[in-house]
């Protein structure tokens, strides 16, 4: 069973927003989203990789996956072995583009669909390093938090997030453990966000 994987087409989209307006453009970034999606996930689920379109591996979808070993899809390039398409951005190429999870494999009209391994072709530079300072890993474990409900929820970042940050820093300084203060503020902002 392959699961769904919208959440992190959603972080990626929110960590590489100008790769995310080259998507599926045609221009020379066109499929830089794609393989950061595709990188990022099968370094969790190594099934996932680049989808060649009509079991091309050369001709790279700008806005599909392909899943390797299940689906009713077949690869050519790998004996014509079984294979499900995902769709991860829907009206791709348009202004109301928006990160999706939809399986395109046709189970009535099978497909050629090749499993290409993913590998950014622009990897984006690496992340300014920044010098210790006294509680940081404590204040990331709040920005973990709030950046993953963002992304699962489909919210750009912005400046109610200030709002959580500082609540929940409050609560700690005001003696309250960082974890239990973590819990009771993402409790609010999971609701305010609309997630259970």
């Amino acid at each position: 069973m392959i699961p769904n994987y919208q959440h992190i087409v959603e972080q990626v989209k929110l960590a590489h927003p100008q790769a995310w307006k080259d998507a599926h453009t045609g221009n020379v970034g066109t499929e830089d989203f794609i393989r950061l999606v595709a990188a990022e996930i099968h370094a969790r689920d190594a099934r996932c990789g680049l989808n060649g379109k009509r079991g091309d591996p050369k001709d790279i979808s700008d806005d599909a996956l392909n899943f390797y070993g299940e689906g009713t899809d077949y690869d050519p390039t790998r004996n014509h072995a079984p294979c499900t398409v995902i769709d991860v951005i829907a009206g791709a190429g348009s202004p109301s583009a928006a990160p999706a999870w939809q399986v395109v494999s046709n189970p009535n009209a099978p497909s050629a669909a090749a499993w290409v391994a993913p590998s950014p072709v622009n990897p984006p530079p690496p992340a300014p390093t920044l010098p210790p300072y006294p509680g940081d890993p404590v204040f990331d474990e709040i920005g973990n938090a709030l950046f993953y409900d963002y992304a699962l929820a489909a919210q750009p970042p912005n400046p109610g997030m200030g709002r959580w940050f500082s609540r929940t820093v409050y609560d700690y300084l005001a003696g309250m453990p960082m974890a239990d203060s973590i819990t009771k503020h993402r409790a609010e902002w999971r609701a305010a966000l609309g997630l259970p």
